[in-house]
């Protein structure tokens, strides 16, 4: 079985078994991230202690790209900084952009690394990256609540 075949199956099994998918009971905020290019339209809410996510979830109608994306996004999520989630994002475009990966990078990306060969479809990139764009704006959001 080759690799293309395993990410894949990956990404089909995230896109139709979406790992977070729901509403958190309680969450410190809540944002929602648009493609008007293809519709896909996604809501984001956190639990935080301190700068720590101690709990994610989503909701929302996506493609499967963009839904395998937001899945394996929030699975990364949990327990991390959002210093470690700005580098998630920082190694995932380095990805799409076709840049060469430490083994590191690739760890820490988890089953994100899958998505790989997205970054050669160019109307696709809008659609993996959307978690990452919305994670910004919530990031910011839960900064300027602290004050």
């Amino acid at each position: 079985m080759s690799l293309e075949t395993i990410y894949g199956e990956l990404i089909l099994d995230h896109s139709k078994h979406p790992r977070n998918f729901g509403k958190l009971d309680e969450s410190d905020e809540t944002v929602e991230g648009a493609n008007p290019l293809c519709g896909d339209e996604i809501e984001i809410q956190v639990k935080t202690e301190g700068d720590r996510i101690t709990g994610i979830a989503f909701t929302g109608h996506s493609c499967a790209i963009c839904l395998a994306s937001t899945s394996m996004f929030c699975e990364n999520a949990e327990g991390k900084s959002f210093a470690e989630l700005d580098e998630l994002r920082n190694i995932f475009h380095n990805l799409l952009r076709g840049n060469e990966l430490t083994d590191s990078e690739r760890t820490k990306l988890g089953d994100a690394f899958a998505l790989s060969g997205v970054g050669k479809l160019p109307a696709r990139v809008k659609c993996a990256t959307l978690v990452y764009e919305t994670w910004d704006v919530l990031r910011k959001k839960l900064e300027q609540d602290r004050g």
